[in-house]
């Protein structure tokens, strides 16, 4: 059954790896997706077949985080590593959970980031780093002409999508059908994908892209879906069926991964990190005020994929100038960049170009205001 329009409410996830916002009150600010390389597998037992197993299937699960493609484990010095999976373990433990309302015996794994990732680098796949576009979606069923918004966790196709969502480390956020949502919106805007009203009620939620499914049964009893993938005003469109409500959603997390790996995945075929090998951006940040500013902005720009070193370029009153050294795509960096909601984007989308009267070259600037 549809969710009503609640109050802001939020049902805790257990051991999800990344943030599931259901329900919430306030604009999203995007935050780095946790637990890429942590895994959880059910086991029969603690024996040491069982424990092998559940090692290499977790580890699985961490490569398709980790790049966002399903078919990363079929790359062939992929599939040589899963047979030594126990070797990228760093540490595991035991616990139970419960599933449908029983018990289940879990082990929890967590894997060596670095030596994931030269794995992946080894294998020629793109890294997906902690930085992740959150995804709105916008799903509506229609029953015999009642066409309802659902958020319902519990209904079998949500389910899907935020399990599928799970399993790629790709944050999902769903409407709060508050109020102002019902003012923003109508059902039929979403059913006849009116892309004003749309774009115009998930401002609200500052995700960076939008999804919206619709879904229905025909006289057949064949469950049919219509979707619709908004990233960068692009619009993708597809169809699935089935006559299982649950594998509705079986294409959703393979076509949105695909857009977003696209856009913000990097390549990893950059061997030689030494600063004549780098790509260099001025990043101009304006209304940087304290001092806690400037930190929490450079610890912030470190820690950015992509970023192999900061530089303060220059200081002048409330603005800074940094120069990023890079190793990727200086698109695919500025993707990045743009996903730290305390950047607010000053003048074109695409950046700046202006001289340096002292150097006498011309630099490429990004510019930004702290918020």
């Amino acid at each position: 059954m549809a969710l009503k329009f609640l109050q802001g409410v939020a049902r805790p996830l257990r051991n999800i790896t990344f943030i599931v916002l259901v329900f919430f009150v306030a604009p999203v600010f995007a935050l780095p997706v946790m637990g890429i390389y942590n895994a959880q597998v059910a086991i029969e037992d603690q024996s040491e077949r069982q424990v092998l197993n559940a090692q290499k299937m977790g580890f699985s699960k961490v490569l398709i985080k980790a790049t966002g493609q399903a078919d990363s484990v079929k790359n062939p010095v992929i599939r040589a590593a899963l047979k030594n999976a126990q070797s990228y373990v760093q540490q595991f433990s035991f616990t139970t959970k419960l599933n449908k309302g029983k018990s289940q015996a879990v082990i929890e794994l967590a894997f060596d980031k670095l030596k994931v990732n030269q794995l992946v680098i080894d294998a020629g796949l793109p890294i997906w780093g902690a930085e992740r576009a959150a995804v709105l979606v916008w799903l509506v069923e229609d029953t015999k002409g009642f066409r309802q918004i659902i958020n319902d966790v519990d209904h079998k196709v949500v389910a899907q999508i935020i399990t599928q969502a799970d399993d790629r480390g790709m944050p999902i956020l769903w409407p709060l059908l508050d109020i102002d949502d019902q003012l923003a919106i109508q059902v039929g805007d979403l059913w006849g994908l009116f892309a004003e009203p749309i774009k115009s009620a998930s401002n609200r939620y500052k995700a960076d892209a939008i999804l919206v499914g619709r879904i229905f049964q025909d006289t057949q009893g064949l469950w049919q879906a219509r979707w619709s993938f908004w990233l960068d005003d692009i619009e993708q469109q597809w169809s699935s069926q089935t006559f299982e409500l649950d594998a509705l959603a079986d294409s959703v997390s393979d076509r949105l991964t695909s857009g977003l790996v696209a856009k913000f995945a990097l390549s990893t075929s950059v061997k030689n990190l030494d600063d004549t090998a780098l790509e260099t951006v001025i990043l101009k940040v304006d209304e940087v005020v304290q001092f806690e500013d400037y930190v929490e902005l450079r610890e912030m720009l470190q820690g950015l994929s992509g970023i192999q070193r900061v530089q303060l370029y220059s200081a002048s009153g409330r603005t800074l100038e940094f120069k990023l050294y890079t190793q990727s795509n200086l698109a695919k960096i500025k993707s990045i960049v743009d996903l730290k909601r305390r950047l607010k984007l000053v003048g074109r989308s695409d950046g700046d170009q202006s001289m340096d009267v002292q150097e006498g070259d011309s630099r490429l600037i990004w510019h930004y205001q702290w918020r």
